[in-house]
């Protein structure tokens, strides 16, 4: 099976591009890593820098993320099961 020119190129731009979109999610990392460590150096530690960034987005701030009890802070994790199990579980 032989590709013809016109698939040929669209297979090498969309390859181009996932090797773009790869560069570009490494750097986002690396930035969330810099900005993780110097916002909340200790939450970085404790859970990583993803999780904790996740975490200050459900959240809100991370001022809001100091005041919640631990009990919201275990439903922000697990929110989307819980409300998938309350709507569909058995």
């Amino acid at each position: 099976m032989d590709l013809s020119p016109v698939d040929l190129i669209n297979v090498k731009m969309f390859a181009q591009r996932v090797m773009e979109l790869a560069e570009y999610r490494k750097k986002l990392f690396d930035y969330l890593t810099t900005k993780m460590g110097d916002i909340a150096p200790n939450l970085a530690a404790l859970i990583g820098e993803v999780v904790g960034a996740r975490l200050i987005s459900h959240a809100g701030s991370l001022t809001n993320l100091t005041k919640c009890p631990s009990s919201t802070l275990q439903i922000l994790g697990a929110e989307k099961a819980l409300f998938r199990c309350r709507n569909g579980c058995e």
